[in-house]
């Protein structure tokens, strides 16, 4: 019995060992990370994402009283700025590459970086990160129509 006990624990520790990335592997993620303008759009999309998620558009905000909207603004700062704090590309750059060498192995990660870094595979990424933008006041657009209706549905919910 303490035998298997040794057995299981050994492979427990082999098995964790094994789950981080290689050095190798761990730089060609960082690489093609790099290529990709990973933290650029992380960036990006972590602002846009946070605007675009307060479910409040501007003319929500420009009806408030000015005292309501000056405290809404110095509120939406403050968070913004607990966001990027919290979440900064520092803190989340571990947990993108174990994300990234998860998903793709040593190989596959040289081979998108010998695609990417091609004329084409930068035009590709300037314009995904251009886009980020476009996608995101799209998004903000067609839930100003959607937010009436989800709020009708959530306090008809409520008050049964």
């Amino acid at each position: 019995m303490k035998k298997l006990l040794t057995l299981a624990t050994l492979v427990l520790t082999l098995a964790t060992a094994n789950a981080e990335l290689a050095a190798s592997h761990r730089a060609s993620i960082e690489k093609l990370m790099t290529v990709l303008q990973v933290q650029k759009q992380f960036e990006t999309s972590l602002v846009a994402g946070f605007e675009s998620g307060l479910g409040t558009s501007s003319d929500q905000i420009k009806a408030l009283p000015q005292e309501q909207q000056d405290k809404f603004h110095k509120a939406i700062k403050k968070v913004k700025e607990t966001l990027l704090e919290m979440m900064s590309w520092e803190k989340m750059k571990p947990d993108l590459i174990e994300a990234y060498g998860k998903n793709f192995s040593e190989k596959e990660a040289a081979d998108i970086i010998a695609h990417m870094e091609t004329p084409t595979g930068q035009m590709l990424v300037s314009k995904q990160a251009a886009m980020v933008g476009d996608v995101m006041a799209m998004t903000q657009e067609k839930m100003k129509v959607i937010m009436p209706k989800v709020m009708q549905i959530m306090q008809e919910e409520m008050t049964k």
